[in-house]
């Protein structure tokens, strides 16, 4: 049995209901949030509020991660917490739903029930990841996410699929708006099924498991919660460097070191980490200008059927799903930097091959290309982020992330709908964002040219995939436990090799 003979009943339950957990929650997340933007356009909201609806939420969502660490001392309990806000972003489906069966709502109540939904899936971050730990021996870490990450994935590539089928018949059948009634209503009762599996667990309270924020350093997690090399948490999309086989030999036995590893002081997050950081900002905010708009591009302006467009979006997931395990080799051979590298200069001109041709065998190439190079960039990124900053401050890296992605989403967003109402929304305003949003990417490579390459001590992170977008520039969120490291001796000698 997978979860070995030894395992007890408690933890084999567990274990199942972590499982069920994260496939449910990935059917939620294909079938659901990727539509919202469809559903503005369907229901005639206009092209720019599509847009907007695919973004702007997102900003409460970082915003509600900030107030996350008080909130779980006032609920007492990490899991009171995750299922609480699971509960609450379940819930805001349904209202969505509800005016779907009716065919109207106004853009205001569709961005405010869009960012409940947001702040409450994002609100669990810190919480999640400190709760989990305990869940899962570390003895079958390794092996069980392996697999529950695989079953994330088929899941939210079946909701993906499902739901554009299903918005396929309800295009040919007239009754477009109740299929979307349908997927939203579906998406709710999956997470409500993950929440009541999230509520089945059973774990007791760790002495050691301060949910109290120390110094500014431990937003919701333990200070030390991941400074063993077998902490491995759970995920529902794995961006792993490498295949899913065990690290170096001796990662078990041996303890991070904190600062000390990565020469940081752990009151500093360093300078190449604030470097990547503004990496990052410029970068997410030159790609929103165009990403949210793709997909009012593609079913307005190029007139795609949903099924040719949730086929483009799956071409996308299942080519960075599939890439990831080559870039984690590359990794383990050139190092993060190159990786980062590569991948940054990767996705430069993609927004900008859209102005090349509408045939749709020409998108799908693109889209393919594109979840490869969008693969290498992240992983590159999460790799050389978590290398740059010490253990005791990762958890403040990992909110300051989360905070910066989603404000950068949500102001390259907001001045690409500008430019796009300016210039009337025609195809040639379209062509002006992906243009523009090339350019910024090429010109944020300058911040990469002083970040040094690191000590290559961290070989592995998972991620959740939080949204999929048509641009393959998807939401997701690592996720602490699951870093590991190098041995100290293929970390020094893989340093050498740069």
């Amino acid at each position: 049995m997978f979860f070995g003979s030894n395992a007890s009943s408690v933890t084999r339950s567990n274990l199942r209901a972590s499982l069920v957990d994260g496939a449910s929650y990935g059917v939620m997340v294909g079938l659901g949030e990727t539509y919202f933007a469809a559903f503005a356009l369907a229901i005639g909201l206009g092209e720019v509020a599509a847009g907007l609806v695919g973004s702007v939420p997102l900003f409460f969502g970082g915003m509600a991660q900030l107030i996350s660490p008080a909130a779980v001392r006032w609920f007492g309990l990490e899991q009171r917490w995750v299922v609480f806000c699971g509960t609450l972003q379940a819930a805001s489906l349904i209202p969505i739903a509800i005016a779907a069966m009716f065919g109207s709502i106004s853009l205001l109540w569709l961005l405010v029930f869009a960012s409940l939904y947001w702040a409450s899936g994002l609100a669990t971050g810190p919480a999640w990841n400190t709760w989990i730990e305990r869940v899962v021996p570390s003895r079958l870490r390794i092996s069980y996410f392996a697999r529950r990450t695989k079953w994330a994935q088929a899941t939210t590539l079946a909701g993906l699929v499902g739901g554009g089928m299903l918005l396929q018949l309800a295009e040919q059948g007239d009754w477009v708006t109740i299929g979307f009634a349908i997927a939203f209503f579906g998406a709710s009762l999956f997470r409500f099924l993950s929440v009541a599996m999230l509520a089945m667990h059973r774990t007791e309270v760790r002495a050691d498991a301060n949910i109290v924020s120390q110094s500014g350093a431990s937003f919701g997690l333990p200070a030390d919660s991941d400074s063993t090399a077998d902490s491995v948490s759970n995920a529902d999309s794995d961006s792993a460097a490498g295949s899913d086989s065990a690290a170096d030999s001796d990662e078990k036995a041996k303890p991070q070191r904190g600062a000390a590893e990565t020469g940081t002081p752990p009151s500093s997050i360093g300078i190449s980490a604030i470097r990547l950081l503004g990496y990052l900002v410029l970068v997410q905010g030159m790609v929103q200008l165009s990403g949210p708009y793709f997909s009012p591009y593609m079913l307005e302006k190029l007139s795609l059927s949903y099924r040719d467009f949730v086929t483009l979006l799956a071409i996308t997931f299942v080519s960075k799903v599939l890439a990831l395990s080559f870039w984690g080799n590359f990794s383990r051979r050139y190092g993060a930097k190159r990786l980062l590298w590569t991948g940054g200069i990767g996705i430069v001109p993609i927004a900008s091959l859209w102005i090349v041709s509408s045939n749709f065998w020409w998108l799908a190439i693109i889209q393919m290309l594109s979840g490869v190079v969008w693969a290498a960039y992240e992983l590159g990124f999460f790799l050389l982020i978590f290398d740059a900053v010490p253990v005791s401050r990762r958890t403040k890296m990992l909110t300051l992330y989360n905070f910066a992605n989603c404000t950068a989403w949500c102001g390259g967003a907001a001045i690409g709908g500008g430019v796009l109402a300016y210039f009337g929304a025609s195809q040639e305003a379209y062509w002006i964002l992906f243009g523009i949003s090339s350019i910024g990417r090429f010109c944020a490579l300058g911040l990469l040219l002083g970040i040094q390459p690191g000590r290559r001590l961290v070989s592995r992170v998972r991620v959740r995939v939080l949204g999929v977008r048509p641009n393959g520039a998807f939401l997701d969120s690592p996720v602490l436990p699951t870093l590991q490291r190098r041995s100290s001796t293929a970390a020094m000698l893989a340093t050498k090799a740069d």
